[in-house]
C-alpha cells in the first residue's frame, strides 16, 4: 500500500511551499505600492479604468524584480478577466 499523500501540492507550482513564497514576494511588491500610493485605499476597477482626473506622475523606483513581479500579476489579472 502506498504511502500518503501530501495535500501540499499545488498543480501549478508544485508545492505548497512555492506557491506561498510567489504570494509572499507578490504581498511584498503589493505593500511597496501602496506606500507608494499614499496607503489610499484601492479603487474599484471599474471606477478606476474610467477615471479621468488622476494623470499625476508618480516618482518612484522598483528593483527588476518588483517590476518583474508586477509584471506577473498584471498578466494573470488580464487572465482572470
Amino acid at each position: 500500500m502506498p504511502g500518503p499523500i501530501s495535500d501540499g501540492f499545488d498543480p501549478e507550482w508544485g508545492s505548497m511551499e512555492n506557491a506561498h513564497k510567489i504570494k509572499v514576494a507578490i504581498q511584498d511588491v503589493y505593500s511597496k505600492l501602496s506606500g507608494i500610493l499614499g496607503q489610499k485605499s484601492p479603487l474599484y476597477i471599474l471606477d478606476l479604468v474610467r477615471e479621468q482626473n488622476l494623470t499625476n506622475k508618480i516618482k518612484a523606483s522598483l528593483t527588476e524584480k518588483e517590476w518583474r513581479i508586477l509584471r506577473f500579476t498584471c498578466e494573470r489579472a488580464e487572465y482572470s478577466i
